[in-house]
């Protein structure tokens, strides 16, 4: 195919299955300069690839965009092992796995297409997993349910009217207008994969990422309007707490490297006692400065820190790989 055509492809099989609108230079950003199929993206000639290369060329990409769990386009089989904590020889041999493979795929393909055989499919599955199969059988269901979902070669209708431009995360000041989010789980995905992106992210989705975590958490969540907030990001009560009150913490949010300086953390003082909080915290990319931890520990200010191995924390809790935008809604009894 021209190679026009193999990005157009890619676009269509990863952007969809997870849910961004890729352009080639968002492919060639996430795949990376020395990835074996950048060439085949930017050749503008004509290229040539076997089908189990461009199933990895897609498997690679979904991995590197947090909508996958490893690269590549594994087997049924092996995401079944995984799935049970399996090695190939501890519970089932090479034989085994293979009939495996072979009715899961029958069964992938009967489900997809809402065939009312695969009924006897499913059965002859639970007899191939013998005296395991009650422990077992959830983790082949998961291991066929991601197979649909990420294997480029499982046709199925996917809804493309809600996908979203990866660059919004790094230029876009706008949030998610659903109620109840504020941050898109797209993009939680792919900044858990790719945490060095934080440091790039726009200062207003930053803000989203830190209310998201919080009202995932239990509080309930007020953010700022962004620009002339007064210095206040978020304002947060415990649930059991009235928003006509005061709020328990008010939270200021940096996306900086350089590390928060105590004028910043003074001013966020003033801001506690303004507001009548509780405490404070600072939300950064970075750290808080060791001129700025004496302050807080010589005057008692009620002042915490989240740092940037907090936020990387915060994004693997909140990660829902391959569960952002596909929906398997083809229930299995």
């Amino acid at each position: 195919m021209p190679s026009e055509a193999f990005v157009r492809s890619l676009s269509e099989d990863a952007g969809c299955r997870s849910g961004f609108a890729l352009g080639e230079a968002d492919i060639v950003e996430c795949l990376g300069s020395g990835h074996r199929f950048v060439k085949e993206v930017t050749a503008r000639e004509v290229v040539r690839l076997a089908s189990d290369d461009y199933a990895d060329a897609v498997g690679d990409l979904l991995f590197a965009l947090g909508a996958a769990r490893t690269p590549g386009m594994p087997p049924l089989s092996r995401r079944f092992l995984w799935n049970i904590g399996q090695e190939l020889g501890e519970g089932l041999d090479l034989f085994q796995l293979m009939k495996i493979e072979a009715v899961g795929r029958e069964f992938a393909r009967r489900k997809l297409a809402r065939d009312d055989s695969q009924a006897e499919v499913l059965e002859e599955l639970r007899l191939l997993l013998g005296a395991n199969e009650v422990a077992w059988f959830p983790g082949l269901l998961t291991a066929i349910d991601e197979e649909i979902g990420i294997n480029p070669f499982y046709v199925r209708q996917i809804v493309k009217s809600d996908l979203i431009l990866l660059r919004d995360l790094f230029q876009s000041e706008s949030l998610p207008s659903d109620e109840g989010r504020f941050f898109d789980q797209r993009f939680i995905d792919y900044l858990n994969r790719n945490p060095e992106k934080l440091f790039e992210m726009n200062w207003r989705q930053f803000e989203g990422l830190a209310a998201e975590w919080f009202q995932r958490n239990g509080y309930t969540v007020e953010l700022g309007p962004g620009r002339n907030d007064g210095g206040v990001d978020l304002r947060i009560w415990k649930d059991d707490l009235s928003q006509s009150g005061p709020p328990t913490v008010i939270v200021q949010c940096k996306r900086y490297k350089e590390k928060i300086d105590r004028v910043t953390v003074k001013a966020l003082y003033s801001d506690l006692i303004f507001e009548g909080a509780t405490g404070a915290m600072v939300v950064t990319t970075s750290d808080i400065s060791r001129g700025a931890k004496k302050d807080i520990e010589a005057r008692e200010y009620p002042i915490t820190t989240a740092n940037l191995e907090t936020v990387t924390t915060w994004l693997s809790e909140m990660r829902r790989p391959g569960n952002g935008f596909l929906n398997f809604d083809d229930s299995t009894q």
